[in-house]
């Protein structure tokens, strides 16, 4: 029997994120998903923490084998920034969100290009759309039928970043997601590249 593909996912926050994902690897039958939070919060400590991880599961045995870091641009340096790219190298996907993950959440519901400094300026957007939003909650269930909507607008809001010289994890690309690359794959989409575009 031939083996699925392995999907390894590691996240800087503790439910948010793993909470969403979740989601997808309780739905999804095509690629094994395992979901781990990182130790360390800054993007350099997640990037190192899923190399360790991607090489104690032996992810790229088995062909669509790949290994994901979530993470934010609100509250790291740009030096830092620059470095966690770096290391990540061919070796990791990278799904970064500018400032904060909820932009991905918000993409769900509307086109949104206006600057928002902070993952509290996300919030209050956000809340226009989920009255009440708690970052702890579940939120998967009433997103995933939206999953097309926000992959659209990401891949717009994207394109534009892109033609002014910006790749996600970079300041002047605020507010911008590449997550949608990371679901797209989760969906088997087949236009998925192999290393995202933002990260070459």
């Amino acid at each position: 029997m031939e083996s699925k593909p392995r999907l390894l996912i590691v996240c800087e926050g503790r439910r948010t994120e793993p909470n969403y994902f979740d989601g997808f690897r309780k739905e999804n039958r095509n690629v094994v998903i395992s979901i781990c939070e990182s130790p360390g919060k800054t993007p350099l400590q997640i990037v190192r923490h899923a190399l360790q991880k991607a090489r104690e599961l032996d992810i790229g045995k088995v062909d669509g084998d790949s290994a994901w870091c979530v993470f934010d641009v609100d509250e790291c340096e740009d030096k830092d920034m620059r470095r966690a790219v770096e290391i990540a190298g061919n070796e990791l996907e990278l799904a970064v969100s500018n400032p904060c993950f909820e932009v991905w959440f918000l993409l769900h519901h509307t086109f949104a290009e206006k600057r928002m400094d902070t993952c509290r300026d996300v919030i209050i957007e956000l809340r226009k759309y989920v009255p009440g939003y708690d970052k702890s909650a579940e939120h998967f269930d009433h997103l995933r039928p939206l999953s097309s909507t926000a992959i659209f607008n990401a891949e717009r809001l994207e394109r534009s970043r892109v033609g002014m010289g910006y790749l996600a994890h970079m300041r002047g690309a605020n507010p911008c997601t590449n997550v949608h690359h990371l679901v797209k794959m989760i969906l088997g989409d087949p236009d998925h590249p192999s290393k995202s575009e933002n990260e070459r």
